[in-house]
């Protein structure tokens, strides 16, 4: 037993041999990616290269061109020689970019040439209006002749003129024949400007009247028809004579041949506008004298409107001395003041 452990090899020796083959014929392991070695990037080096400095011009400086203005001394200075130029940056130079600067400008306005002032009108009245000077009171009487529908007719007629402290009432009244009588009747307050209506009436078979509602600016109709505007120094088909005679009372002078007076006018339908152009005077025989009378005439406004012609006497606070109004169809009513004023 102890020859054959001697004559065979040892198992652990045996064992120790074929590990060393196995090891020795495995294959090497390879590399992990973490562990790979990376080639560095070469770094970029920048330069910069100074250009040659400029020489300077070796040729002399040109002489200075002489001026207009004398010198103050006669001594001639030398001349400085000339700078030399700079050196020019290089074409690889870039300097960082100038910031702009904001610079804060005013600008005057320009004033505007001054409007020359309009040329006063050679028909407008000169200077600011002056009070109205209305006439005492009064009451006259007319004779009226004309033509109704192409007939003849003759009538009388009556103005009463009331006024009193702070108002007034006028009333006009002609009896026709075959027709009746028809009356005109105007009430309202008397102020510096002259008349302010308040109510205006017409009555022929039936009344019918315009109301002047000054706190709301209107002038209202019985007749249903739209209201008006109403303007400063409304009047109606009455008052209007007799404000017209307040006004040429006041200042004559304001109102010479040429000139106009446009005053809105309401009778019991409507109101508009009614121009009144002075035109010369005339004169009129009335109960047997020569009465100078200051002449205004409306033209009609329209194709089927009338044409009025109105006389103030001026030697009788130009109260009205005739009244001629022309119909559109050509009928006439032509009132002339019978006798004068009394006390007058």
């Amino acid at each position: 037993m102890r020859g054959a452990a001697h004559g065979r090899p040892s198992l652990a020796l045996v064992a120790a041999v074929v590990l060393a083959h196995a090891l020795m014929l495995r294959p090497a392991p390879s590399k992990r990616p973490g562990h790979a070695a990376r080639a560095a990037a070469p770094a970029l080096a920048l330069r910069m290269v100074e250009g040659p400095m400029a020489q300077a011009d070796p040729r002399p400086a040109a002489a200075p061109v002489p001026s207009a203005v004398a010198p103050a001394s006669h001594d001639t200075a030398p001349a400085a020689p000339p700078r030399p130029a700079a050196a020019p940056r290089p074409s690889s130079w870039r300097g960082a970019p100038a910031k702009p600067r904001r610079v804060a400008v005013s600008v005057a306005p320009s004033r505007p040439e001054p409007e020359a002032p309009p040329a006063p009108s050679a028909h407008a009245p000169p200077g600011p209006p002056a009070s109205v000077q209305p006439p005492g009171p009064a009451t006259l009487g007319y004779r009226v002749s004309g033509t109704a529908r192409g007939i003849p007719f003759e009538a009388e007629a009556q103005l009463l003129w009331r006024p009193a402290t702070g108002r007034y009432a006028a009333e006009w009244t002609v009896r026709l024949p075959l027709v009746g009588a028809r009356s005109q009747r105007s009430e309202g307050a008397l102020t510096p400007a002259g008349l302010a209506p308040e109510r205006y009436a017409e009555q022929s078979r039936g009344e019918r009247a315009a109301h002047f509602d000054a706190a709301g600016g209107r002038i209202r109709f019985s007749a249903n028809t739209p209201d008006a505007v109403l303007e400063p120094g409304a009047q109606d088909r009455l008052s209007v004579s007799l404000q017209l005679a307040g006004l040429l009372a006041a200042a004559p002078e304001r109102y010479p041949p040429g000139s106009a007076i446009t005053l809105q006018t309401a009778g019991v339908r409507e109101a508009g506008a009614w121009r009144w152009e002075v035109e010369d005077d005339e004169i009129l025989q009335i109960d047997g004298q020569a009465v100078p009378c200051a002449k205004l005439l409306r033209q009609p406004r329209g194709e089927y409107d009338t044409r009025i012609e109105l006389w103030l006497a001026r030697p009788f606070h130009y109260l009205p001395a005739r009244l001629r109004v022309t119909q559109a169809g050509g009928d006439v009513a032509d009132q002339w003041l019978r006798a004068l004023p009394a006390g007058r």
